[in-house]
């Protein structure tokens, strides 16, 4: 799952949080007729949600997507975060696999994870 929430800022719907060079992973969300937008992301030490949106249903505006209104909120807090960390002498953490996780590059360069036995060209067991 990590692996897969890692996608939605490599090269998904929050690619621009990528910017911030830091491990990271989250899920932009919205909701029919823009009404919501929501953005949680996360690093190996820390999670934020940032939901905007009105007390009652209605549109916070067309196009207003997670990507376009939550993110941008998310990225300005989670930079503090990452300044702080980084002036207090950390290094980025990392995302640990489980053991039994392999992980392969596919046709268009982008790495995923499998289940050792089960990644494309094993042997099913």
């Amino acid at each position: 799952m990590t692996s897969l929430l890692r996608g939605v800022v490599q090269h998904g719907t929050a690619a621009r949080a990528a910017a911030l060079n830091w491990p990271l992973g989250g899920k932009t969300g919205t909701t029919d007729d823009f009404t919501d937008a929501w953005f949680v992301g996360f690093d190996p030490d820390i999670t934020i949600g940032v939901w905007v949106g009105h007390d009652q249903k209605r549109s916070i505006g067309q196009g207003q997507s997670g990507a376009v209104a939550a993110l941008p909120i998310w990225m300005d807090v989670m930079r503090a975060w990452i300044e702080a960390r980084k002036a207090q002498g950390h290094e980025p953490p990392e995302f640990p696999a489980p053991g039994n996780i392999v992980f392969t590059t596919n046709e268009f360069g982008q790495r995923e994870a499998f289940i050792a036995g089960t990644e494309p060209g094993a042997a099913f067991k």
